[in-house]
């Protein structure tokens, strides 16, 4: 019966992974996938699915509970940076100082742009929305392919401001460090050695890339939505643009080193205030603004929720006590073992953020009972749930590359190189740093 569980597992997220990559609904495949586990593990359907602590509605509903406010939060704050015109100013700011006349640099003031917003703990969808009109006239003037602004995204955005450097607010790594009992800024110096490889390593390739695409004599493609660059003089100043967050940064870093928990809702509600006395000049509506920035962040929430039931019925199976026996007691160590089962939990789900869920509703205990440091516990599974979540099956992905106008077979070896290839090298110096024991 159990490896009839383990078949039944692997079949169902087999079809989730199937069934995201063709564009299906991430709620409607997760239902499918949870009855699948269910009925091959032999679990009562209406329990697994509504009834028990363990069911998938129990798991949707806890990650939700958890998260919502984050969510809420990046994008009410998104929202005014967008609206505003704030994330335009500071983007024109990063590239005036960069100028137009190399490439590469242009390629890095990106990434700069991107990092900034994501540190701050803004959605990178909303943060790519308000780059992606300024970004494609440079690049129309620079000659660079279109697909390499996947690269520079893909390392301001979706790398080291996941997990990795300090402070940040991201989902994946609040979990971790809520369930592990650590503050925001745990493990800083895993985290700014994991974020310097990081950043070394993909600069190193997107030189690489662009080169490439020159040899190829690959060029910039304009259409018929493509225009000259302008200045716009009704957007903030780049000191007003950065003021909140700066503000939302400080707030989270400064209240963590004092060992507050849950620092990360009153940075947001600092941010939320300063966005709104920064901005209200140059917003329409402040009224519309918190009410579509709230909307927005709920579709993401409850998406990575829903990949989080499937993790809650699937952990909850006899079939998952044969696989996560195996993790738990594969060669290597405890570090190991975790990253292991983040990494592979990402990669399943298509989510890191959802990985991290599940494994701090599910799976903490028997780690941290081995002894570990728990600052460094969470770094790990953070930084290796983050990198499975950028497999191609990742829901996130299509939505990125879609908006881009970009698709896997000419943009994902960018993402792979950066969010996987660079962030694996951070990450195994991460865990030989914690098994020496510098944190």
């Amino acid at each position: 019966m159990e490896w009839i569980g383990v078949i039944g597992i692997v079949a169902g997220l087999v079809f989730f992974v199937i069934a995201a990559m063709r564009g299906w609904n991430v709620l409607i495949t997760s239902i499918v996938t949870a009855i699948i586990i269910a009925l091959t593990n032999g679990m009562d359907i209406m329990n697994t699915m509504v009834g028990t602590e363990t069911s998938y509605a129990t798991g949707l509903a806890g990650f939700i509970r958890g998260n919502l406010m984050i969510f809420m939060g990046g994008a009410i704050m998104g929202e005014f940076m967008d609206k505003s015109g704030a994330a335009k100013a500071i983007a024109q700011a990063i590239m005036a100082k960069v100028g137009t006349k190399s490439p590469y640099f242009v390629l890095l003031g990106i990434s700069a742009v991107g990092a900034l917003l994501t540190y701050a703990g803004i959605s990178m969808f909303v943060a790519m929305f308000a780059l992606i009109p300024l970004a494609r006239p440079m690049f129309r003037e620079c000659n660079i392919p279109w697909h390499l602004f996947c690269a520079a995204w893909t390392l301001g955005a979706c790398s080291f401001t996941m997990a990795m450097i300090p402070g940040v607010p991201a989902v994946a790594w609040i979990n971790a460090a809520n369930g592990c009992g650590v503050s925001l800024t745990a493990a800083p110096i895993m985290g700014i050695v994991g974020s310097i490889i990081a950043i070394a390593v993909s600069c190193v390739y997107i030189k690489f890339a662009l080169k490439r695409a020159e040899a190829k004599g690959e060029h910039f493609v304009a259409d018929a939505d493509d225009v000259a660059v302008e200045e716009d003089k009704n957007i903030p100043s780049v000191g007003l643009a950065l003021l909140p967050l700066i503000i939302l940064i400080a707030v989270i870093i400064g209240l963590s080193a004092t060992g507050m928990k849950n620092v990360v809702y009153i940075g947001m509600l600092a941010g939320i205030i300063a966005s709104i006395a920064c901005f209200f000049k140059y917003v329409p509506s402040i009224r519309d603004a918190l009410g579509k920035g709230a909307v927005a962040g709920v579709g993401p929430a409850v998406f990575t929720s829903a990949a989080v039931g499937v993790g809650t019925v699937a952990a909850a199976s006899v079939g998952f006590t044969v696989i996560y026996e195996a993790i738990f007691n594969m060669p290597g160590g405890t570090y190991v073992s975790a990253a292991t089962m983040a990494a592979a939990l990402g990669g399943i789900m298509g989510s890191g953020s959802g990985a991290v869920g599940i494994i701090a509703q599910n799976f903490l205990e028997p780690y941290l009972a081995t002894g570990v440091d728990p600052a460094a516990l969470a770094k790990i599974i953070a930084t290796s749930a983050t990198i499975g979540g950028a497999l191609p099956n990742s829901g996130a992905m299509f939505g990125m590359l879609a908006a881009m106008g970009l698709n896997h077979k000419n943009s994902y070896k960018h993402i792979a190189a950066i969010s996987i290839g660079a962030g694996m090298c951070a990450l195994v110096v991460m865990i030989i740093m914690a098994n020496v024991g510098i944190y």
